[in-house]
C-alpha cells in the first residue's frame, strides 16, 4: 500500500496561521491540527477515517511534483504558504507569498472536505450563481468548472475552466453593491446563489446598470467564455431597458460666462456630462445653450425642489458655436 503524507501551512503575521499534517495509508486517513490561527494548539488528532477513491484521484490530479518551489508575487504579499508531500517515492518542498499554483483553489478544495474544521474555504463563497432574466438564465458552477446558458429554444454547457474564478469574483462584487427592486416594477433579474456552507438565497432586482452595479462587465466576461454563442446574452442589454419611473434624471448645467450652475430634468439617458444642450431660460423661457456638469439619479422623496418648479432640458445642442466654452 502507498503511503502518503502532506503538511500544510498557510496564514500571515495577522490573522496567525492554520498546519495540518495528513497521513495517508491505503484507503484510510488521519491529521493532526498543529496551528489553528494565532496560537499553537495541543496537536488535535483526528480518528483514523476511510479515505475515498475519488479524494485520493483527486489530490493525485493536483500534479503537485510538477509545481514550482517557490511562488511569490511583484507585490508584498501578507499570507504565506508552505507545503510539505510525499507519495512514498518523491517529496515535494514549495513555498508562496502572495502568488499559488493553478490549481490552487483545488487544493484548499481538497483540504477543506478532509478538515472542515479548519475552514480552508470561507463558508461564504459562492459555489453556484444563476441569473435568470425573461426567458433566459445563466448558470455558474464552481465545483464543475462550467458555464450554462439556457435561453429560450436553445441550451449551451461551456468548460469555464480556471476562469471560472475571474466569473466568480465578478458576480460577489455584483452582489456586493446590489439594490433590491420593489415588486411592481418589470424588466426583473431574478439571482439565486448557493454558498459553500450550503445555504441559499434569491434576490430580485431591477435588470438595468443601476441596479446590478458591474451587470455589461460581468456579461462581456462570460461572452468570451461562450464566443460560439451568435445570440446576445440576455437580451435586451440593461442599456436598452426603460429606468424605473420613481427615478428622475437632474442635471446641472452653466450658462457661457457664469460660474452659478443650475437644475434641469431629462428622460434622455444618452446625455452625459460635458454635453452642450438647450434649455428654456429666465421668466420667458426664451431658448438658450449650457453645458452639463452633473447628473443625479433622484427618487420622488430626494428631490431638491419640487418636480413643478424643475424646468425640462429641450435636448442636445446641435450648432457648434457653443463648443469653444
Amino acid at each position: 500500500m502507498m503511503a502518503r503524507y502532506l503538511k500544510f501551512t498557510i496564514g500571515s503575521a495577522t490573522i496567525g496561521y492554520k498546519t495540518i499534517e495528513i497521513f495517508i495509508k491505503g484507503s484510510s486517513a488521519s491529521y493532526k491540527i498543529l496551528r489553528s490561527g494565532l496560537l499553537d494548539v495541543d496537536k488535535k488528532i483526528s480518528p483514523v477515517v476511510k479515505i475515498s477513491t475519488e479524494q485520493l484521484n483527486e489530490l493525485d490530479a493536483l500534479e503537485i511534483f510538477s509545481w514550482e518551489k517557490n511562488y511569490s508575487s511583484e507585490a508584498p504579499a501578507e499570507t504565506r504558504w508552505e507545503l510539505l508531500f510525499n507519495d512514498g517515492k518523491k517529496i515535494y518542498r514549495g513555498q508562496g507569498a502572495g502568488a499559488y499554483p493553478k490549481n490552487w483553489e483545488q487544493l484548499l478544495d481538497w483540504l477543506n472536505d478532509l478538515a472542515p474544521e479548519l475552514e480552508f474555504i470561507n463558508s461564504n463563497r459562492l459555489e453556484k450563481f444563476t441569473l435568470n432574466y425573461s426567458e433566459e438564465s445563466l448558470t455558474l458552477d464552481r465545483r464543475d468548472k462550467t458555464l450554462t446558458i439556457d435561453k429560450k429554444n436553445s441550451s449551451h454547457i461551456y468548460d469555464a475552466g480556471d476562469d471560472i474564478k475571474k466569473f466568480f469574483d465578478s458576480c460577489q462584487s455584483i452582489l456586493d453593491e446590489i439594490e433590491l427592486a420593489d415588486s411592481n416594477f418589470s424588466s426583473q433579474a431574478k439571482i439565486e446563489i448557493v454558498r459553500h456552507d450550503g445555504s441559499a438565497e434569491t434576490f430580485e432586482t431591477l435588470y438595468n446598470e443601476n441596479f446590478l452595479p458591474g451587470l455589461m462587465n460581468f456579461i462581456e466576461e462570460i461572452q468570451t467564455c461562450a464566443d460560439d454563442l451568435t445570440a446576445k446574452i440576455f437580451c435586451p442589454l440593461p442599456t436598452e431597458i426603460e429606468p424605473p419611473r420613481s427615478k428622475y434624471i437632474l442635471c446641472k448645467v452653466r450658462f457661457k460666462e457664469s460660474y452659478k450652475p443650475y437644475t434641469y430634468r431629462t428622460d434622455d439617458e444618452t446625455l452625459a456630462v460635458g454635453d452642450v444642450v438647450d434649455v428654456p431660460a429666465g421668466r420667458s423661457n426664451e431658448v438658450a445653450q449650457a453645458r452639463i456638469v452633473e447628473i443625479g439619479y433622484f427618487n420622488d422623496y430626494e428631490l431638491p425642489y419640487p418636480l413643478s418648479r424643475i424646468k425640462k432640458i429641450i435636448g442636445k445642442h446641435i450648432a457648434a458655436d457653443f463648443e469653444n466654452y
